[in-house]
């Protein structure tokens, strides 16, 4: 996991530092116009999933084969997204979030990878700047509708994130968790089909 680090400036400041004009006009883009195009499963979508995706692969740090982003989705520049990824519709993933293959995240998810200050007293919490850090998805996790990622989390290969859930601390391989805050109920275990 990064270090975290403590800065003043706002995303979108810390954003125009970084990014091409290509980027921000890619993001624009986005923005404006591809993340209200239809549903990919709908009749009349007309290519809205490949019009999305292309939008998304040119504005984002990195992005893999396959990607299938639902409508409403809001992506910081500084994502990166393996192969093979499903972003369900109205998710949020903000700040440096990595998401490895396979991933499939479900409506609603909130991937929040800063947080404010709060630490002195004598100035209110808005004047006191974001913490940023990281948020990393591994290989083949199931994120379910409506959870919350907060940042500098981890999850691990193969996990599922049950609905709703809150997650403050990192996820090891195999765990399936849920609840607020998020605590494992148990391991995936491998399928016998002889029991």
């Amino acid at each position: 996991m990064e270090k975290q680090t403590y800065r003043k400036d706002t995303i979108s400041q810390a954003i125009n530092k970084n990014i091409s004009l290509k980027r921000k006009m890619f993001f624009f883009l986005y923005n404006v116009f591809g993340k209200f195009l239809p549903r990919t499963t709908m009749p009349y979508s007309f290519g809205s999933r490949h019009i999305r995706a292309y939008l998304v692969k040119n504005f984002i740090d990195a992005c893999g084969a396959n990607l299938r982003i639902e409508p409403g989705v809001t992506l910081s520049p500084m994502v990166a997204i393996g192969s093979h990824c499903f972003i369900g519709e109205n998710c949020r993933l903000q700040g440096k979030v990595i998401l490895g293959n396979d991933a499939l995240i479900a409506q609603n998810v909130n991937m929040v990878a800063f947080n404010h200050r709060f630490e002195r007293l004598d100035i209110p919490i808005r004047s006191q700047g974001e913490n940023f850090g990281t948020i990393k998805i591994n290989d083949d996790v199931w994120i379910g509708v409506n959870a919350i990622i907060l940042n500098n989390v981890s999850i691990g290969n193969h996990a599922v994130i049950g609905a709703g859930s809150v997650v403050t601390r990192d996820v090891p391989d195999w765990a399936i968790v849920g609840g607020v805050p998020a605590k494992i109920i148990r391991y995936r275990e491998l399928y016998s089909k002889n029991e």
